[in-house]
């Protein structure tokens, strides 16, 4: 049901999972990748809501199945999961299948906290875990391959941004 990513990161499969079955797991925080749409289509419209009641802080950041998410909302999202490994929290990303965009964010975290691991290397470690389905379609590829030059250039342009602002 749970695939351990890393430690306190758990990438799910199943979409309805039991909150009660959450809580038993120790999860703290979710990720959920899904759009209002798919959670309407796979008839769980208020699963947020219900995260929310068991007392699971839900992160939504919803990204188009086979899609990728736009480089300044995957920084925010890398920054929310380094908060919840910094604290220990048990986390769970997912989105319908587990394997495309949860596994995505999962190996642009990988590469986001350390220098040393290649996109393949992260891809690989989704696959070994996850299976080869993991990362589904070529532009999820393309997008790891190109993560750290599109988030050098994303934070490089912020900060100009925030000092033209602070003068």
């Amino acid at each position: 049901m749970f695939t351990f990513v890393m430690s306190d990161v758990y990438v799910c499969v199943y979409l309805g999972l039991l909150t009660e079955e959450l809580r038993s797991y120790g999860i703290q925080d979710i990720f959920v990748f899904c759009t209002r749409g798919e959670l309407s289509k796979y008839r769980v419209p208020n699963l947020l809501d219900l995260y929310q009641q068991y007392g699971i802080i839900t992160h939504h950041h919803p990204i188009p199945d086979g899609g990728t998410p736009d480089i300044d909302r995957c920084w925010e999202i890398m920054e929310e999961l380094a908060i919840c490994l910094k604290n220990n929290r048990k986390t769970l990303i997912h989105c319908y299948g587990g394997l495309g965009r949860s596994c995505l964010v999962a190996a642009c975290l990988l590469l986001y906290l350390s220098d040393t691991v290649s996109p393949q290397q992260a891809i690989d470690s989704l696959r070994d875990v996850r299976g080869s389905g993991a990362i589904q379609t070529i532009k999820q590829y393309n997008y790891l391959h190109e993560f750290r030059d599109k988030l050098a250039s994303y934070l490089s342009t912020r900060e100009s941004l925030s000092r033209s602002v602070s003068r």
